[in-house]
């Protein structure tokens, strides 16, 4: 059977196996794969590489990065898939186990991610997932599939490729070094769809017809978006072709809150399919579930639940909201966010902080930006407004008691706005003893963040991964949370105690929070430490499976 025919066989067993809204584009993308391998080229334009700044990428649609290294082509593909979520006899694979022969160039990985470089606990569950990848499969080539691949490339793997075909608010490509989070205020909303029109030498005409006017505006914006969606799909396609496997890897996925239903939700079901169409390994490790309320997110999310090979989630309550979204996903495993298992050797040393506190206690302070507005999707003022007063009252208390401060974030931008407005409500009091007790380290990278953690006695984290990456220091946290992800992480860790909602915390409570977990510093780094150990191997035996899922793709590809 020659390979087109054999593209086909499966592709009508795709179409009958896909439900939802998974059939429709099942179909189109089927097509479009078929048209792909008979050797039909289609010349995306590339990344404008900047290393000086990270800008919204526009206008076109970018093909793989230019340090990507990674080949674009119609590699053959015999891969079979399967939507039961079941991962079947898996583990006896493993060529670290079973004494096999590993080749130089080991399976190629793709990770799918929603991340552009800002936030650093997506960037340390890059790393978590790559290095214990390579323990396994010595010589893996990754490449991300995410929101800056120019980054992605730089600190993590071997290649990358456009996550998404279309811009939104909250939800675009970047490329070159990201010194900006993609919540800037008004320019979070892609490119504008009139961009066309307005080059015209009629548009003045017709605007004097404002109904017209807007239902041209109207067309041609969809117009646009579907034209580049649909070569999105067919450099995703071609790049797939060449993957063994497609990880979507850790961190709050299931969410629709950054980008709306048509941002992630939208993106993960297209890549599900793409995977399918391609007959390449999907699967979907430690998500968490954040804002899911319309119709059409659950959908997408359904459908993209129900395509993987392998699922899991990182707490009980993700779990139970993919429940709601496919019933079966309630026997999925639970596994712990994958930062935690970032291997010892990943760790840097402390930075050195320690050394200019002059014997004093050590208090590391990670704000966030929540709820600010251009900062935030859904801003409040006030509620920002009322977070930085208190978190200024800390401040002010702290230096008041002879504590020395280290003022660290966990992503970039957003939350280093914040340092510096918070600094501005000090009084006058309060900013003479910030020379003597205040350090403010440079902050690029989760190991950066990682070195200063290091340093502390104790931690003030509002942030999910600046809890995180604390506790991978051992460093005793007190969290003002912004989520019930953060609620679900200090309970796994029996710190119920010391975390406090940040819509109503106060200064004095968090204080009082912070001396008695000082007092009980024993305990608490025995809860931590205990925690790690009872985790590892849950997490080893993902990483297993997550192994021998790419073993399995390599061999079905070669």
């Amino acid at each position: 059977m020659s390979r087109n025919s054999g593209e086909s066989a499966s592709s009508e067993s795709s179409r009958k196996n896909a439900d939802g809204p998974g059939r429709v584009l099942l179909v189109v993308v089927d097509g479009l794969g078929s048209r792909l391998s008979e050797g039909t080229e289609r010349n995306l334009p590339r990344i404008n590489v900047n290393r000086t700044r990270a800008r919204p990428v526009t206008g076109r649609i970018p093909k793989v990065s230019e340090p990507s290294r990674t080949r674009i082509g119609g590699t053959d593909n015999t891969a079979d898939t399967t939507d039961t979520g079941e991962l079947q006899d898996t583990a006896r694979v493993l060529p670290h186990e079973a004494g096999q022969e590993v080749p130089e160039f080991g399976p190629r990985v793709a990770l799918l991610t929603p991340y552009t470089g800002g936030n650093l606990g997506d960037a340390a569950i890059q790393d978590a997932i790559i290095a214990n990848l390579r323990l396994r499969l010595p010589g893996a080539q990754f490449s991300g599939i995410c929101l800056n691949g120019d980054n992605f490339v730089e600190r993590h793997g071997t290649g990358s490729f456009p996550l998404c075909g279309s811009d939104g608010p909250f939800y675009r490509m970047y490329s070159g070094r990201l010194t900006d989070h993609p919540g800037d205020g008004e320019n979070s909303a892609g490119p504008s769809s009139e961009k066309g029109l307005n080059s015209t030498s009629i548009k003045k005409s017709i605007q004097r017809v404002p109904a017209l006017w807007q239902c041209l505006r109207t067309i041609y914006g969809v117009g646009r978006r579907v034209y580049r969606e649909y070569r999105h799909c067919a450099g995703g396609y071609r790049f797939l072709r060449t993957q063994d496997v497609l990880i979507v890897s850790g961190g709050g996925q299931l969410d629709e809150e950054w980008g709306g239903a048509w941002g992630h939700p939208f993106t993960l079901f297209k890549w599900a399919v793409l995977a399918r169409v391609a007959r390449v390994p999907y699967a979907i490790a430690s998500v968490g579930a954040c804002k899911i309320t319309s119709t059409s997110s659950r959908c997408f999310l359904s459908a993209a639940l129900r395509m993987a090979q392998y699922r899991s989630y990182r707490d009980e309550k993700s779990r139970t909201v993919a429940a709601r979204l496919m019933q079966r996903t309630a026997r999925d495993p639970i596994v712990p966010d994958m930062a935690f298992s970032l291997p010892s050797s990943e760790l840097p040393p402390s930075a050195g902080s320690r050394s200019i506190s002059r014997g004093r206690t050590v208090v590391a302070i990670s704000p966030i930006a929540y709820a600010r507005p251009g900062s935030w999707p859904y801003p409040n003022g006030t509620l920002h407004d009322r977070y930085l007063q208190q978190m200024t009252d800390i401040v002010a208390r702290l230096l008041e008691r002879g504590y020395f401060l280290v003022i660290v974030c966990s992503s970039l931008g957003d939350d280093e706005r914040v340092i510096p407005e918070l600094l501005e409500r000090l009084d006058d009091r309060s900013r003479e003893m910030v020379a003597r007790q205040m350090h403010v380290p440079r902050i690029r990278t989760w190991k950066d963040l990682v070195a200063s953690l290091r340093d502390a006695d104790l931690l003030i984290a509002s942030r999910l991964h600046s809890a995180i990456l604390g506790f991978l220091t051992h460093t005793p946290t007190v969290a003002i949370s912004f989520d019930p992800k953060v609620d679900g992480v200090m309970k796994d860790l029996g710190q119920t105690e010391y975390v406090f909602q940040i819509h109503d915390f106060e200064a004095a409570d968090v204080i009082d929070a912070l001396e008695s977990i000082d007092s009980n510093r024993n305990l608490v780094v025995e809860q931590i430490a205990s925690y790690q150990h009872r985790i590892l191997s849950v997490s080893g035996l993902q990483y297993d499976n997550l192994a021998a899922l790419a073993l399995a793709g390599r061999r079905r590809r070669t």
